[in-house]
């Protein structure tokens, strides 16, 4: 049976099968997250990470950002070749064609298949607020107001404290912040065991405005276990980004889980860099939602901001309006939202916004509304 002929290309075929069955336990996880968290999360998750991540590490700069590139290359090479083999040399050329595109399936499937099994599991565990044990009732607007309130207080306070430049911007040393970040997960799990872990330092992407182009902060790679982020971005959420894509790495899949574990990483960090952008980070999606409820309240609420914090916050809205209308930005933002919602977070990107909820429950936690009353 040659490479070429028919009947190898079909038997060939029978390597996706690994599909349907990818597919069936991906269903069967979102149905027993329980399981999920002991067998994977707790269970497989960590060895495979920890492997992975010995290695990685050694390197200074993303391995899968140059993994994505040159594959990239290769792959176009590839097809260019193997297309203009198939169309001038005429021999075969049906069945290369049929070879080509079979060969392209299988790689997407094996792919998609590590993906599952080396992190992306992760998005059937109970939720961060199951593990913390986190309050679950409804919350007034006012309730949010008080949050809010708390939120620009502690902002305006560490403010003061943070490195500017000579616009009068916030501004982070990238490599102090790398550092820093791995310093507060550390200290966050050594009074929580649960979330004790030997954390990789985030890396910078080099190819950075490409992610701001397509509206990406940071990003988790599972294949090289490596937490990235966008270091063309304003500093203000820099420090916030790192800690967010660690908390990927720990195995938080979910954004509103990754978001709000950010937050309790770098809220009490002694560095006023990383405690200044968990604050702002909290307090413009709390914002946001405190103006969907009472649009009055939140304009009172901003201009309680120092001109500082405003400065900040406009300094990001320009770097926003620059890519928010671009083809590359709706397209990114189109594929993040069903690869979301395909991993069963409903919302898709509005997912991001979604630890709201969890930051009220947490100051609910703390008796900050009953010490408010």
């Amino acid at each position: 049976m040659g490479r070429y002929s028919l009947h190898h290309q079909l038997f060939r075929l029978f390597g996706l099968l690994i599909l349907p069955v990818l597919y069936l336990l991906v269903r069967l996880a979102s149905g027993a997250p329980t399981i999920v968290e002991s067998a994977f999360s707790n269970g497989l998750y960590p060895v495979i990470r920890n492997g992975i991540s010995a290695v990685t590490r050694l390197v200074p700069f993303s391995l899968a950002e140059a993994l994505i590139v040159s594959g990239a290359v290769f792959i176009v090479i590839f097809l260019v070749i193997r297309i203009f083999r198939a169309i001038f040399l005429r021999k075969d050329a049906l069945i290369k064609l049929l070879s080509l595109i079979i060969t392209l399936a299988l790689l997407a499937s094996w792919l998609l298949f590590f993906f599952y099994f080396s992190w992306g599991f992760n998005y059937y565990r109970p939720g961060i607020d199951k593990k913390l044990d986190l309050p679950e009732r409804e919350y007034s607007a006012e309730e949010l107001e008080l949050v809010c309130y708390d939120l620009a207080d502690r902002a305006a306070r560490l403010r003061e404290k943070v490195v500017t430049d000579e616009a009068g911007v916030f501004k982070c040393d990238t490599g102090k912040v790398k550092e820093a970040v791995i310093n507060a997960w550390t200290e966050f799990g050594a009074s929580r065991p649960s979330f004790k872990a030997e954390v990789p330092t985030a890396k910078s992407v080099f190819f950075s405005e490409a992610l701001s182009a397509a509206g990406i902060s940071g990003i988790f790679i599972p294949f090289t276990e490596e937490p990235n982020i966008n270091v063309h971005q304003p500093s203000l959420y820099i420090p916030f980004s790192a800690a967010h894509e660690t908390a990927h790495y720990m195995g938080f899949a979910r954004e509103e889980d990754a978001n709000f574990l950010a937050f309790l990483v770098l809220k009490d960090s002694a560095d006023p860099a990383l405690a200044y952008s968990a604050a702002m980070h909290a307090l413009v999606h709390c914002g946001n939602s405190l103006a969907k409820l009472d649009r009055d309240a939140y304009r009172v609420l901003r201009e309680s901001y120092p001109e500082a914090v405003e400065r900040d916050l406009a300094a990001y809205s320009k770097y926003l309006d620059a890519y928010e209308d671009g083809a590359v930005y709706n397209t990114m933002n189109d594929l993040n939202d069903s690869y979301l919602k395909f991993n069963d977070q409903e919302k898709g990107v509005l997912s991001y916004e979604e630890d709201t909820s969890l930051i009220l429950r947490y100051y609910d936690s703390m008796r900050f509304f009953a010490d408010h009353q």
